[in-house]
């Protein structure tokens, strides 16, 4: 059995847009169904490897907004980062939540729609029909809207949202103790964040990939789709 931790967003999905209208939403007030404004949008995109929890885009926003050069952006942010302002990051973050679940309710189709799978997702659920595979979704996104796409499109796979990620400090740390109460010896985890897969490398028994076709950090080399999907079926690493 080949146990394979999958990251959501970036790795199975793109959620940019969806990101960008709620963060827009609840750090300028516009409202979700405003055309894109395409310069914006193309900076937030290119940013995205930043973020790790949604509170996070209300920095990202605040940048953009500021119009901080491409040369400053990701120093000013880590900065941001290092001093940040909870009670307004915790304000945005309950807007940002609020909006989505408002706009489920209220036009779900609309939502269903924000986002879309990539390739490797189709590759992923063509993996899940052999029964020689688990796979294990990790997201910090809420357990609803993932688990809601996860139907749609017909994957089984176990989830792990945000409700059970919040109480560990790392994904890599979730890991290390689901295989260790599964008896797990070792697995694959893929995701497009470095923050993730760092926070991996002091388990020996976790075979980090880092995906290259999501939100990665430009300075970042990560596998193609299909070198992960031969990674995943051959049984190593390249």
């Amino acid at each position: 059995m080949k146990t394979v931790f999958l990251d959501f967003d970036g790795v199975l999905f793109d959620s940019v847009k969806e990101a960008y209208l709620l963060t827009r939403f609840a750090y300028k007030g516009i409202e979700i169904k405003t055309p894109i404004d395409k310069s914006e949008y193309s900076k937030f995109r290119k940013y995205r490897y930043l973020i790790t929890k949604s509170w996070h885009f209300y920095y990202i926003f605040k940048l953009i907004s500021n119009n901080v050069s491409d040369n400053e952006f990701e120093r000013k942010y880590y900065e941001y980062m290092n001093n940040a302002e909870e009670s307004l990051a915790s304000e945005f973050d309950e807007k940002y939540v609020k909006a989505r679940k408002d706009l489920m309710k209220s036009d779900f189709e609309f939502w269903d729609n924000l986002d879309s799978p990539f390739e490797f997702f189709f590759e992923i659920k063509e993996l899940a029909k052999d029964k020689n595979y688990k796979f294990i979704i990790l997201t910090n996104k809420k357990r609803l809207p993932v688990k809601n796409k996860l139907e749609k499109y017909s994957l089984s796979a176990k989830l792990f949202a945000n409700e059970e990620l919040q109480n560990f400090s790392s994904k890599g740390e979730f890991i290390q103790k689901y295989m260790k109460n599964n008896k797990i010896k070792k697995c694959y985890f893929v995701d497009d964040s470095t923050d993730n897969i760092n926070s991996c490398l002091k388990y020996n028994n976790i075979k980090c990939v880092l995906a290259g076709w999501g939100y990665i950090n430009p300075a970042q080399n990560g596998y193609s789709k299909e070198e992960v999907i031969e990674i995943l079926k051959k049984g190593d690493i390249l």
